[in-house]
């Protein structure tokens, strides 16, 4: 409540006074009072607003939380909505590989490393590790010192086989020491490093080792014969001492040989990179250990995938139901700041139709979920195991983003803003350069809008949001059909909802902000305009009390003047 100045006893002319003392010493009236009560009865308005605003901020602070718990959903729900969008996790993409195989002595894991790339192509592989690439190493006579001049000069050229080079310098003075370490300034670019060791007091070896396995080390333009004076190499410019000879990787993949440089091989199977690790192949048998290899579905990802999902719907729905909690009385319950609030009964009903669907075999129960009697979820795991394990594709169709198209010149790009199934005949017609001239359904070429390859949806229709390609070079008609599973419908819902950008509870909450501000606006008005009538009424009833006071005075001289006339007569 705004402050005002009071009346005091004291007060002759002046608009306020002193504040200890409230009651009039004349009329006996308390002036003080009078105004703080004229000032308190203009600001109940704005007492009332600063009311409404704080119940507006109490409705923000919840709508932030459901936004918050709506997001988490959405996030939950993407994962398992088989989405187009190849940004967006895809647990039902996600692929891993088991290993089985290998010898007594050796397990397949300690012999093979498999990493997929997500959407592989799903099978059984078999895999025989004939050799693995090793890189190469070579070695130099023995020496006396590492550090004492060598007394060789020139230039070689080094490299590996197939490889970028550099030319090493040798002065006469450089020490072993020193021509390791010129060698090893332009590693960067040759690929080859050098290092001494020390066999035995006094004798000390230069070790060459090839950074790439598979390749050989090469030496050129070596007129002066210093590795060959080094004793790496012989007259002829041959190794004079190959510690580690450099051989590529050899392995059968479903009984198909194949030789490559390296120990990872990620160009024989699509998506799917090998890391050898080890062989027990016998070349002069011909025998070695089978890894089985095979490719799946990832799916205890899945799995950790709809636990989440269910962790995050449970936390909205207990969110839900605490704004609709009631007293004892049938009153909405302290708690209920969004009680009847039409955007969480909206919310809550389509989350509750989408987990309702079903496509007539499949439907959450197919999944092991179930409800509680509170409308939370649960999950029965054996259930859930079984239908992972037996029926993977038809629950990816129950619970995700499905379309086909009747021609595989045309793919989605991205999906359809509308959850509403589609099937429609595409009319694709072509320029004479081979560009898309118009795409358009029923003649109606106002629906999409061509940008190179791409058929994009327009807004305000059906197809907003959603882009196709297009990489024919005929012009053709192409059935497309989409629907969208439970959790495509979820994250749909939640993501719609909870945006924080554009979102509806983000619009709700921008609304009262904006509101608010109006709010705290007027109300401060109101208690401007109360203090200004405050100070004008103490400014009055100052008044009062001077002729008050001069009135008094004036009778308490006319009393004296009356009591000495009747004392002198």
């Amino acid at each position: 409540m705004t402050s005002v100045s009071t009346i005091g006893s004291s007060t002759s002319s002046s608009s306020t006074a002193s504040t200890s003392s409230s009651a009039s010493s004349v009329t006996g009236l308390d002036y003080s009072a009078l105004v703080a009560a004229a000032v308190a009865a203009k600001e109940t308005r704005a007492d009332t607003i600063d009311s409404e605003i704080s119940d507006n901020e109490s409705k923000i602070s919840a709508y932030e939380n459901f936004q918050t718990l709506l997001n988490t959903l959405a996030t939950a729900a993407e994962a398992l909505s088989n989405p187009v969008d190849s940004s967006s996790t895809n647990l039902f993409s996600e692929r891993t590989a088991y290993l089985s195989g290998g010898s007594s002595s050796v397990s397949a894991d300690d012999m093979l490393g498999v990493s997929v790339d997500d959407g592989t192509a799903t099978g059984t592989h078999t895999i025989v590790i004939k050799q693995l690439a090793t890189a190469e190493k070579l070695g130099s006579s023995t020496q006396t010192s590492q550090t004492g001049a060598l007394n060789l000069s020139g230039t070689f050229t080094l490299g590996l086989a197939d490889g970028s080079t550099a030319t090493i310098s040798v002065a006469s003075t450089d020490s072993l020491k020193d021509i390791a370490a010129a060698i090893n300034k332009q590693t960067s670019s040759t690929d080859v490093s050098a290092s001494i060791i020390q066999v035995s007091d006094g004798a000390y070896e230069l070790v060459l080792t090839a950074s790439d396995t598979g390749k050989a080390i090469e030496f050129t333009n070596d007129s002066s014969g210093i590795m060959t004076s080094l004793g790496v190499t012989n007259s002829d410019g041959s190794y004079a001492d190959e510690l580690t000879a450099a051989q590529g990787s050899e392995i059968e993949v479903d009984g198909i040989d194949i030789q490559r440089t390296s120990n990872v091989i990620s160009d024989v199977l699509s998506g799917v990179t090998l890391d050898l690790y080890s062989s027990d192949y016998d070349s002069s048998t011909g025998t070695g250990s089978t890894i089985t290899m095979e490719l799946t579905a990832n799916l205890s990802a899945i799995k950790s995938g709809i636990s989440t999902f269910v962790t995050a719907y449970n936390a909205v729905r207990n969110f839900i139901s605490t704004q609709q909690a009631t007293a004892t009385d049938g009153s909405p319950a302290s708690s209920a700041v969004l009680f009847a609030d039409s955007q969480v009964r909206s919310i809550s009903t389509a989350l509750q139709n989408a987990l309702n669907l079903t496509d007539g075999t499949y439907s959450i129960s197919s999944l092991g979920l179930s409800f509680n009697s509170d409308n939370t979820l649960a999950i029965d795991s054996t259930t859930l195991d079984s239908a992972l394990s037996d029926n993977l594709d038809d629950l990816e169709t129950l619970l995700g983003f499905n379309y086909s198209t009747s021609s595989t010149e045309l793919s989605m790009l991205r999906s359809p803003d509308s959850t509403d199934s589609l099937n429609f005949n595409l009319d694709i017609t072509m320029n004479d350069d081979g560009s898309i001239a118009s795409a358009g359904v029923g003649g109606d070429t106002s629906l999409f809008t061509i940008s190179g390859s791409r058929i994009i949806g327009n807004d305000g229709t059906a197809y907003a949001g959603m882009t196709l390609v297009y990489l024919g070079s005929q012009s053709q008609t192409i059935s497309v059909s989409t629907s969208s599973g439970l959790a495509d419908l979820i994250y749909t819902t939640s993501d719609n909802a909870g945006d924080t950008d554009s979102g509806t509870l983000q619009n709700q909450i921008d609304t009262l902000t904006d509101y608010d501000t109006d709010l705290t606006s007027k109300a401060d008005d109101i208690r401007s305009q109360a203090e200004a009538y405050g100070t004008q009424l103490a400014t009055y009833y100052a008044q009062l009390e001077a002729q008050a006071q001069t009135a008094a005075t004036l009778l308490k001289t006319l009393k004296a003047y009356s009591d000495a006339s009747n004392s002198s007569s």
